[in-house]
């Protein structure tokens, strides 16, 4: 008798359409992010605020994006200035495999303090430089996001995201 390989339950797929941004602030020549921390399973990570667009309201990606952003950081003086990408990523969930979708925009404030949402679990926020945000994030595609809007702040060429003295 020949064994049969064992028959593998395929998983539901469960899609998801997020919005989030990069809130960028300027101080002096020096542009910083806002960054949030959240507890992951595999310990504290630092974040990009992001969450899901509510279809059901016909919410657009990007009024999506900055009420994420003003709810997550705490952020009210927000200017989207530009749609800087679309990320997609797959996960294994409790129940189904979800693939995420996330539309990222470019966002400026002059507004300094940062009040982490704690109902979704964020328990601290701050302001980085760019290059320091980028090294502090979790996600590559967090990471590849942020440099995209050094990228756009600086007027940069792909991949040049330093900031010197002279901004």
């Amino acid at each position: 008798m020949v064994k049969q390989p064992p028959k593998y339950k395929r998983r539901p797929v469960r899609r998801e359409l997020s919005a989030g941004g990069v809130a960028a602030r300027r101080e002096g020549n020096l542009w910083l992010i806002a960054l949030l921390k959240t507890e992951h399973k595999r310990g504290e990570v630092w974040v990009l605020p992001k969450g899901h667009v509510e279809l059901d309201a016909r919410e657009t990606v990007a009024n999506a994006a900055r009420r994420e952003v003003e709810e997550e950081a705490g952020l009210t003086d927000l200017s989207i200035k530009e749609q800087l990408g679309v990320t997609r990523f797959s996960f294994q969930a409790e129940t189904a495999t979800v693939r995420k979708t996330v539309h990222y925009f470019l966002m400026t404030t002059q507004q300094k303090k940062l009040t982490p949402q704690a109902e979704e679990g964020l328990i601290d926020a701050t302001w980085q430089p760019i290059d320091k945000a980028i090294e502090m994030l979790a996600y590559q595609t967090d990471k590849d996001i942020v440099a995209r809007a050094g990228e756009r702040l600086l007027g940069k060429p792909k991949g040049s995201t330093k900031q010197g003295a002279s901004g």
